[in-house]
Protein backbone atom coordinates (compact mmCIF):
# COMPACT_ATOMS: atom_id res chain seq x y z
CA UNK A 1 0.00 0.00 0.00
CA UNK A 2 1.26 3.68 -0.97
CA UNK A 3 0.47 5.01 2.09
CA UNK A 4 1.30 8.63 0.45
CA UNK A 5 -1.49 8.25 -1.58
CA UNK A 6 -3.91 7.58 1.29
CA UNK A 7 -6.39 10.36 2.87
CA UNK A 8 -7.02 8.45 6.48
CA UNK A 9 -10.31 9.79 9.14
CA UNK A 10 -9.51 8.57 12.28
CA UNK A 11 -12.17 9.15 15.07
CA UNK A 12 -11.26 8.92 18.49
CA UNK A 13 -7.96 10.27 17.66
CA UNK A 14 -6.84 11.18 20.64
CA UNK A 15 -7.34 7.83 22.97
CA UNK A 16 -4.76 5.60 23.53
CA UNK A 17 -5.13 3.55 20.38
CA UNK A 18 -6.11 6.61 18.34
CA UNK A 19 -3.16 8.35 19.58
CA UNK A 20 -0.77 5.26 18.74
CA UNK A 21 -2.40 5.05 15.12
CA UNK A 22 -2.58 8.57 13.89
CA UNK A 23 1.46 8.86 15.02
CA UNK A 24 2.19 5.44 13.44
CA UNK A 25 0.01 6.50 9.82
CA UNK A 26 1.56 10.01 9.78
CA UNK A 27 5.09 8.52 10.09
CA UNK A 28 4.45 6.28 7.12
CA UNK A 29 3.05 9.65 4.88
CA UNK A 30 -0.39 9.48 4.46
CA UNK A 31 -2.94 11.98 4.92
CA UNK A 32 -4.51 12.23 8.95
CA UNK A 33 -7.94 13.86 9.22
CA UNK A 34 -8.45 13.47 12.99
CA UNK A 35 -11.40 13.78 15.13
CA UNK A 36 -12.71 13.72 18.30
CA UNK A 37 -14.49 16.03 21.30
CA UNK A 38 -11.58 17.64 22.63
CA UNK A 39 -10.32 20.48 20.32
CA UNK A 40 -7.34 21.37 22.48
CA UNK A 41 -6.10 17.77 22.59
CA UNK A 42 -6.60 17.58 18.83
CA UNK A 43 -4.39 20.45 18.66
CA UNK A 44 -1.88 18.74 20.66
CA UNK A 45 -2.14 15.40 18.92
CA UNK A 46 -1.45 17.92 15.61
CA UNK A 47 1.80 19.24 16.33
CA UNK A 48 2.89 15.82 16.91
CA UNK A 49 2.19 14.64 13.11
CA UNK A 50 2.80 15.77 9.90
CA UNK A 51 1.91 19.23 8.25
CA UNK A 52 -0.97 18.12 6.13
CA UNK A 53 -2.47 16.43 8.94
CA UNK A 54 -6.67 18.46 9.40
CA UNK A 55 -8.43 18.30 12.46
CA UNK A 56 -12.32 18.28 13.24
CA UNK A 57 -13.71 18.21 16.94
CA UNK A 58 -16.74 17.66 17.72
CA UNK A 59 -19.62 15.01 18.91
CA UNK A 60 -19.11 12.14 16.63
CA UNK A 61 -23.00 10.91 17.01
CA UNK A 62 -24.25 14.43 16.37
CA UNK A 63 -25.30 15.06 12.32
CA UNK A 64 -23.35 18.66 12.56
CA UNK A 65 -20.44 16.48 13.18
CA UNK A 66 -20.98 14.37 10.01
CA UNK A 67 -21.80 17.18 7.97
CA UNK A 68 -19.23 19.38 9.08
CA UNK A 69 -16.71 16.09 8.21
CA UNK A 70 -18.29 15.83 4.44
CA UNK A 71 -17.76 19.75 4.20
CA UNK A 72 -13.85 19.31 5.24
CA UNK A 73 -13.33 16.05 3.27
CA UNK A 74 -15.10 17.04 0.07
CA UNK A 75 -11.83 19.01 -1.83
CA UNK A 76 -9.55 15.94 -0.72
CA UNK A 77 -9.60 13.45 -4.04
CA UNK A 78 -6.33 11.11 -3.44
CA UNK A 79 -6.07 7.62 -4.61
CA UNK A 80 -7.14 6.11 -1.58
CA UNK A 81 -9.82 6.89 1.00
CA UNK A 82 -9.87 4.92 4.33
CA UNK A 83 -12.16 5.43 7.52
CA UNK A 84 -11.38 4.27 10.77
CA UNK A 85 -14.62 4.00 13.47
CA UNK A 86 -12.24 3.99 16.57
CA UNK A 87 -13.82 5.99 18.70
CA UNK A 88 -15.97 4.63 21.54
CA UNK A 89 -16.79 4.37 25.35
CA UNK A 90 -17.52 2.11 28.03
CA UNK A 91 -19.50 1.68 31.08
CA UNK A 92 -18.83 -1.57 32.84
CA UNK A 93 -21.51 -2.70 35.51
CA UNK A 94 -23.99 -5.59 36.20
CA UNK A 95 -26.96 -4.30 33.97
CA UNK A 96 -29.29 -4.00 36.87
CA UNK A 97 -26.87 -1.10 38.37
CA UNK A 98 -26.31 0.61 34.71
CA UNK A 99 -27.52 4.34 34.20
CA UNK A 100 -30.06 3.81 31.34
CA UNK A 101 -28.32 7.12 30.23
CA UNK A 102 -24.65 5.34 29.85
CA UNK A 103 -26.44 2.79 27.95
CA UNK A 104 -27.46 5.13 25.32
CA UNK A 105 -23.92 7.01 25.38
CA UNK A 106 -22.60 3.30 24.59
CA UNK A 107 -24.94 2.51 21.48
CA UNK A 108 -24.62 5.97 20.64
CA UNK A 109 -21.23 6.33 19.81
CA UNK A 110 -20.05 2.50 19.89
CA UNK A 111 -22.66 1.14 17.03
CA UNK A 112 -25.18 3.53 15.72
CA UNK A 113 -22.28 7.21 14.99
CA UNK A 114 -19.98 4.23 12.93
CA UNK A 115 -23.36 3.28 11.27
CA UNK A 116 -24.45 6.62 10.39
CA UNK A 117 -20.70 8.14 9.82
CA UNK A 118 -20.35 5.47 7.38
CA UNK A 119 -23.05 5.97 5.35
CA UNK A 120 -22.48 9.75 5.27
CA UNK A 121 -19.22 9.30 3.86
CA UNK A 122 -20.02 6.85 1.32
CA UNK A 123 -20.28 9.52 -1.49
CA UNK A 124 -16.39 10.58 -0.25
CA UNK A 125 -15.14 6.81 -0.26
CA UNK A 126 -16.87 5.76 -3.67
CA UNK A 127 -14.52 8.52 -5.15
CA UNK A 128 -10.81 7.02 -4.58
CA UNK A 129 -9.66 4.19 -6.77
CA UNK A 130 -9.78 2.22 -3.66
CA UNK A 131 -11.30 3.00 -0.51
CA UNK A 132 -11.10 0.84 3.09
CA UNK A 133 -13.95 1.15 6.23
CA UNK A 134 -11.89 -0.19 9.01
CA UNK A 135 -14.05 -0.40 12.40
CA UNK A 136 -12.04 -1.33 15.60
CA UNK A 137 -14.32 -4.05 17.44
CA UNK A 138 -13.51 -6.02 20.45
CA UNK A 139 -12.72 -9.61 21.27
CA UNK A 140 -16.54 -8.87 23.31
CA UNK A 141 -18.02 -8.45 19.78
CA UNK A 142 -17.89 -12.02 19.71
CA UNK A 143 -18.13 -13.02 23.36
CA UNK A 144 -20.40 -12.11 25.45
CA UNK A 145 -18.75 -11.32 29.25
CA UNK A 146 -20.48 -10.33 32.53
CA UNK A 147 -20.58 -6.85 33.45
CA UNK A 148 -19.87 -5.89 29.87
CA UNK A 149 -23.61 -6.74 28.08
CA UNK A 150 -24.42 -2.78 26.79
CA UNK A 151 -20.35 -3.02 25.40
CA UNK A 152 -20.57 -6.66 23.99
CA UNK A 153 -23.83 -5.43 22.42
CA UNK A 154 -22.33 -2.45 20.29
CA UNK A 155 -19.38 -4.35 19.41
CA UNK A 156 -21.56 -7.47 18.30
CA UNK A 157 -23.32 -5.27 16.35
CA UNK A 158 -20.06 -3.22 14.98
CA UNK A 159 -19.33 -6.56 13.87
CA UNK A 160 -22.35 -7.68 12.29
CA UNK A 161 -23.16 -4.45 10.30
CA UNK A 162 -18.98 -4.70 9.47
CA UNK A 163 -20.05 -8.38 8.11
CA UNK A 164 -23.58 -7.57 6.07
CA UNK A 165 -21.54 -3.93 4.67
CA UNK A 166 -18.66 -5.83 3.41
CA UNK A 167 -21.00 -8.29 1.28
CA UNK A 168 -23.20 -5.10 0.20
CA UNK A 169 -20.25 -3.62 -1.20
CA UNK A 170 -18.56 -6.89 -2.76
CA UNK A 171 -18.96 -5.64 -6.40
CA UNK A 172 -17.39 -1.85 -5.14
CA UNK A 173 -13.80 -0.11 -4.64
CA UNK A 174 -14.56 -0.18 -0.88
CA UNK A 175 -13.64 -3.22 1.52
CA UNK A 176 -14.83 -3.27 5.00
CA UNK A 177 -12.74 -4.76 7.60
CA UNK A 178 -14.24 -5.54 11.65
CA UNK A 179 -10.82 -5.67 13.20
CA UNK A 180 -11.00 -6.94 17.06
CA UNK A 181 -8.42 -6.59 19.67
CA UNK A 182 -8.40 -8.23 23.36
CA UNK A 183 -8.27 -6.07 26.54
CA UNK A 184 -5.98 -2.84 25.50
CA UNK A 185 -4.26 -0.82 28.25
CA UNK A 186 -6.23 2.63 28.20
CA UNK A 187 -8.37 5.09 29.59
CA UNK A 188 -11.53 3.23 28.45
CA UNK A 189 -10.90 0.58 31.34
CA UNK A 190 -11.32 2.20 34.93
CA UNK A 191 -9.60 1.20 37.65
CA UNK A 192 -12.09 -1.74 38.64
CA UNK A 193 -11.41 -3.42 35.03
CA UNK A 194 -8.30 -3.08 35.37
CA UNK A 195 -8.56 -4.84 38.74
CA UNK A 196 -10.61 -7.52 37.82
CA UNK A 197 -8.36 -7.98 34.21
CA UNK A 198 -5.08 -8.38 37.25
CA UNK A 199 -6.57 -10.79 39.20
CA UNK A 200 -8.31 -12.77 36.72
CA UNK A 201 -4.53 -12.79 34.75
CA UNK A 202 -6.09 -11.53 31.77
CA UNK A 203 -3.77 -10.66 28.80
CA UNK A 204 -3.73 -6.74 28.38
CA UNK A 205 -2.26 -5.10 25.07
CA UNK A 206 -0.61 -1.83 24.69
CA UNK A 207 -1.27 0.49 21.73
CA UNK A 208 2.17 -0.13 20.64
CA UNK A 209 2.19 -3.83 20.52
CA UNK A 210 -1.20 -3.83 19.15
CA UNK A 211 -0.95 -1.09 15.87
CA UNK A 212 1.12 -2.94 13.86
CA UNK A 213 -1.14 -5.70 14.00
CA UNK A 214 -3.65 -3.39 12.51
CA UNK A 215 -1.86 -1.57 10.14
CA UNK A 216 -0.82 -5.45 8.85
CA UNK A 217 -4.21 -6.34 9.07
CA UNK A 218 -5.10 -3.26 6.95
CA UNK A 219 -2.66 -3.89 4.12
CA UNK A 220 -3.63 -7.53 3.79
CA UNK A 221 -6.97 -6.28 3.83
CA UNK A 222 -8.84 -8.78 6.14
CA UNK A 223 -12.28 -8.61 6.05
CA UNK A 224 -12.37 -9.32 9.91
CA UNK A 225 -9.61 -9.92 12.49
CA UNK A 226 -8.80 -11.28 15.70
CA UNK A 227 -5.88 -10.02 17.66
CA UNK A 228 -4.44 -12.10 20.60
CA UNK A 229 -4.30 -15.71 21.50
CA UNK A 230 -5.86 -17.74 22.60
CA UNK A 231 -8.74 -14.98 22.94
CA UNK A 232 -9.06 -15.21 19.27
CA UNK A 233 -9.64 -18.99 19.66
CA UNK A 234 -12.74 -18.44 22.53
CA UNK A 235 -13.98 -16.25 19.81
CA UNK A 236 -14.15 -19.25 17.17
CA UNK A 237 -15.09 -21.51 19.52
CA UNK A 238 -17.94 -19.28 21.34
CA UNK A 239 -19.11 -19.05 17.61
CA UNK A 240 -19.84 -22.85 17.50
CA UNK A 241 -19.64 -23.80 21.20
CA UNK A 242 -20.92 -20.87 23.17
CA UNK A 243 -21.94 -23.72 26.13
CA UNK A 244 -17.93 -24.54 26.89
CA UNK A 245 -16.81 -20.84 26.87
CA UNK A 246 -20.39 -20.35 29.09
CA UNK A 247 -18.82 -22.86 31.32
CA UNK A 248 -15.33 -21.61 31.46
CA UNK A 249 -16.26 -17.62 32.52
CA UNK A 250 -18.61 -19.09 34.96
CA UNK A 251 -15.51 -20.56 36.82
CA UNK A 252 -14.70 -17.15 37.39
CA UNK A 253 -18.57 -15.47 38.82
CA UNK A 254 -17.92 -15.09 42.09
CA UNK A 255 -14.52 -12.86 41.54
CA UNK A 256 -15.92 -10.92 37.96
CA UNK A 257 -19.44 -10.11 40.56
CA UNK A 258 -16.97 -9.22 43.64
CA UNK A 259 -15.69 -6.21 41.02
CA UNK A 260 -18.76 -5.67 38.80
CA UNK A 261 -21.90 -5.67 40.52
CA UNK A 262 -21.84 -3.05 42.78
Amino acid sequence: MNWTNQTIVITGAYGGLGQELSIALSKLGAQLVITGRDYEKLLELKASLSNNTLLLAGNVSSEKFRNDLQELLSPIKNNGHILINNAAVSDVKFLQNQDPKLIVLMLQVNLLAPILLTQALLPWLQQSSTANIINIGSTFGAIGYPGFSGYCASKFGLRGFSQALSRELSDTNISVNYLAPRAIATKINDHTVNQLNKELKTNVDTPEILVPQIIKAIVQNNSERHFGWPEKLFAKINGIFPSMVSKSIIKDHTTIKHYLNK
